[in-house]
Formats: C-alpha cells, sequence, structure tokens
C-alpha cells in the first residue's frame, strides 16, 4: 500500500459565474461555498486525511478549508482532532496570467491566514507568472512536473510512519492546472467540475528520478466516475503501473 492522492477542483468562483477573468484572486460564489458544504459531508474519509494541500488561490484555500478543514456546526469538538493546517504549494496555481489566476503576495496570504496556511514552501515570486509560473505550455509543464515531485516527497515521508500507507493527502487545485498534474494514458478524460475529487497513486513512490513522478488513477476512483459499462479490472490498474515503468 502507499498513500492515496486525492486530487479536488475548487468549488465555483466569481470569475467561473460571471464569465469574468478580470477579477482579481476571485472568492468563491455562494453556489461554491454549499459545493464545499456538499463536499465535507460526502466525502468518505475525512477521518483519514494526514495532509491538505492547496494552490495559494482565494478558491481554493477557501475549498480546503470550508471542504476539509472547518467543522461541520454542531461537530466542532467531535472533528477537532481531525483538523489541519494547509500546506500550500505555489506550483498548483492556475495556468493562465489574467487576474483571476494571479496570487496575492506571501505577506498578505500570511497577514490573512496565520497559522492555519503553512507558505514555508511558497517562493516569494509564486504571483510573478514569470519563469516557472509564467503562462507558457513549457513553463507549466515544468510546473506540473515540479508540483508532483514535492507530492511525491510528501507521500513516501508519510508512508515512512507507521500507519502512512493508509494516509489520504487532500490537493485542491485548479481544474486545467489538474489536467497537466495527470498528464497519463488513463488519465485522459474530461476535466474536473466544481469540486469534482478522483484519487491517484504514484507509480513510483520512492524513486528519485523526476520523470518517473506519474500519478495512476485508482480503480475506486475510475469506476465511480466511468460507471459499470466502462469498468476496468483490478489487473488492468496493475499493468498501466507497469507499462509506465517501462516507458520512463
Amino acid at each position: 500500500m502507499a498513500p492515496t492522492i486525492y486530487l479536488v477542483r475548487h468549488g465555483e468562483a466569481e470569475h467561473n459565474a460571471a464569465c469574468d477573468l478580470s477579477i482579481p484572486d476571485p472568492s468563491l460564489t455562494n453556489k461554491g461555498g454549499e459545493q464545499c458544504r456538499d463536499l465535507a459531508s460526502s466525502f468518505p474519509y475525512k477521518d483519514r486525511i494526514a495532509l491538505v494541500v492547496a494552490s495559494p488561490m482565494r478558491r481554493t484555500l477557501q475549498t480546503a478549508h470550508w471542504a476539509f478543514i472547518a467543522a461541520a456546526p454542531g461537530e466542532e469538538e467531535k472533528e477537532k482532532h481531525l483538523r489541519h493546517n494547509i500546506l500550500a504549494l505555489g506550483e498548483l496555481q492556475e495556468c493562465s496570467v489574467f487576474p483571476c489566476d494571479t496570487g496575492r503576495p506571501v505577506e498578505e496570504l500570511a497577514a490573512e491566514c496565520g497559522d492555519l496556511l503553512d507558505l514555508s514552501r511558497v517562493e516569494p515570486h509564486w504571483n510573478s507568472k514569470r519563469l516557472l509560473y509564467a503562462g507558457t505550455q513549457s513553463a507549466i509543464r515544468e510546473r506540473a512536473q515540479r508540483a508532483r515531485e514535492i507530492l511525491r516527497e510528501l507521500a513516501a515521508a508519510l508512508a515512512g510512519i507507521e500507519g502512512g500507507d493508509d494516509a489520504y493527502i487532500v490537493v485542491v487545485s485548479h481544474g486545467t492546472l489538474i489536467q497537466y498534474l495527470i498528464e497519463r494514458p488513463d488519465a485522459i478524460r474530461k476535466q474536473f467540475g466544481n469540486c469534482e475529487w478522483r484519487s491517484y497513486k504514484f507509480v513510483d513512490l520512492y524513486g528519485t528520478d523526476p520523470t518517473t513522478a506519474g500519478l495512476v488513477e485508482t480503480n475506486e476512483s475510475f469506476y465511480r466516475w466511468n460507471g459499470p459499462l466502462n469498468m476496468r479490472s483490478p489487473q488492468e490498474a496493475d499493468d498501466l503501473v507497469a507499462a509506465e515503468k517501462c516507458r520512463q
């Protein structure tokens, strides 16, 4: 076994509803907030989450907090032991250079979020939209690759802890960036909807070669979104992992 990665797209945000890319770092809409609350109540593995990771944008941080960290009304004490800080990764930000996909300075994030947000891995120029964070295809692919390497490092560290093999890592990001994260033959499917989640395992959890930090969707996730008429066998998933290792 190895830690499972749950990739989640944020809830509906203001720029989604208004189709307005000029809104700076938009917040979730009321509908987006409801989607998060629905996700909080329907996600079946909340008590097994070991780490919550998110893009440092408002909509992804709000989604991570409301869906996976904040206790439901009346359950504050019950879920007190389940709360986590959010680990922010600038590599998980959305791809375009429009205002809606441009984040805020680290200092502003720290002042607004306080102890809730771990910014130790966010570079000072993460919102510059230059170099690694540019909107070019090559930069986005490199950024997605780095994000996979970081997530693999985090998953491998968890696996080394007693009981960590069964731990879950929730990663809240953006529709387009997620497609780059899962750019593998078995993952060429429609883009994630708002607050949609799917689960993945690393092809080579303990590898050191950056090119082997690939993600393969779990059978449970594949079955849930494809339906009984398009199911693959458990052996097919194992074969995908083996084929990916041979391809590298």
